[in-house]
């Protein structure tokens, strides 16, 4: 998650950018694990038992539905991913499954054992106490002053400071 959050710092593009980035890469990658899995087997044969009747309605809405959240689910992680530290984020994903959890539990009989369940409950205990750590110093360019006292732009200075320093 430190590596993605400097990632999506640093390479410039705006969120959008970033969502249609990763589908891009995420669809060219796609065929690979397609053969690799012999999942086109079975796409093939369900194409071919269709009797030539490849648009359904209710197939297409609920794979345009399926796209649609995806998209947006992509678009939210990489916005949270750019407003809160890669930790936060990380917290928060594992704060969310709990969700998931619970309705698995209500719903399905084939679910996690009472020891991962403890084990989850742990970890959500965890992510709720969890708060950021505090920064030590922080540096910070400054551009030097000239021998006339006017700022120098071409050449920059690191200084520190730390948490509390009014700007000077």
């Amino acid at each position: 998650m430190v590596y993605i959050k400097h990632i999506v710092s640093s390479i410039g593009l705006n969120t959008w950018g970033l969502v249609l980035y990763n589908n891009l890469l995420s669809l060219l990658i796609s065929p690979v694990f397609w053969v690799l899995t012999g999942e086109y087997r079975e796409v093939f044969a369900a194409v071919g038992s269709s009797g030539g009747d490849w648009f359904r309605i209710d197939a297409f809405s609920a794979v345009a539905l399926s796209c649609v959240f995806g998209v947006l689910i992509s678009f939210f992680g990489f916005a949270a991913r750019k407003a809160i530290s890669a930790t936060a984020f990380t917290v928060t994903g594992v704060v969310n499954k709990f969700l998931t959890v619970v309705i698995n539990v209500m719903i399905w009989d084939k679910h996690a054992t009472p020891f991962g369940l403890l084990c989850l409950l742990f970890t959500l205990c965890g992510g709720v106490l969890y708060q950021q750590s505090v920064t030590g110093a922080r540096v910070e360019p400054v551009a030097k002053p000239r021998d006339n006292g006017e700022p120098d732009a071409e050449n920059v200075i690191l200084i520190e400071r730390k948490e509390g320093d009014e700007d000077k």
